[in-house]
């Protein structure tokens, strides 16, 4: 059952990067896209690969929470910072991504509460913008370390 559980959790990570490989395309392809149209159309794009990206993160979870149980590693100290890394990557990528992307998708229509930007005012905020590199860092940073803790088992 454990390797079945291990398959199940890698399933997972690959369906999670991928869907993440398609955020992370979008938010460095819209940066110089003039075409407002074209704008909206890559955000939605990335609104759906993150939403498909959930599914991903359940099979993970659920994955590496079982195999862990089958074999008694709920508690090992590598497991337990696993747990961390992916809850404050889940925080801090949440945080920063739709503290930048929610108000530009209703900016680029407008709304109640956000106006409408105009033509400039989205060229300067896709392109001086740093958020995807903060996304990429701290995606990037989190997965090196869930590796490392999953194939060298710290504390074991």
């Amino acid at each position: 059952m454990y390797q079945w559980l291990v398959v199940l959790h890698l399933l997972g990570l690959i369906v999670f990067v991928m869907c993440h490989g398609v955020s992370m395309f979008v938010a460095f392809r819209i940066r110089r896209e003039p075409n407002r149209a074209l704008v909206a159309a890559f955000l939605g794009l990335s609104n759906r690969a993150t939403q498909a990206m959930y599914l991903g993160l359940i099979l993970l979870i659920v994955g590496g929470l079982g195999a862990a149980w089958n074999v008694g590693w709920l508690t090992a100290p590598w497991v337990i910072a696993s747990y961390v890394v992916l809850i404050v990557a889940l925080v801090v990528m949440w945080a920063v991504g739709a503290g930048y992307y929610y108000p530009l998708r209703e900016g680029l229509e407008g709304s109640e509460k956000t106006p409408r930007l105009d033509d400039a005012a989205l060229a300067h905020t896709l392109s001086t913008s740093r958020r995807p590199e903060v996304l990429g860092v701290v995606g990037f940073a989190a997965l090196v370390i869930l590796v490392w803790l999953m194939v060298l088992k710290p504390g074991a």
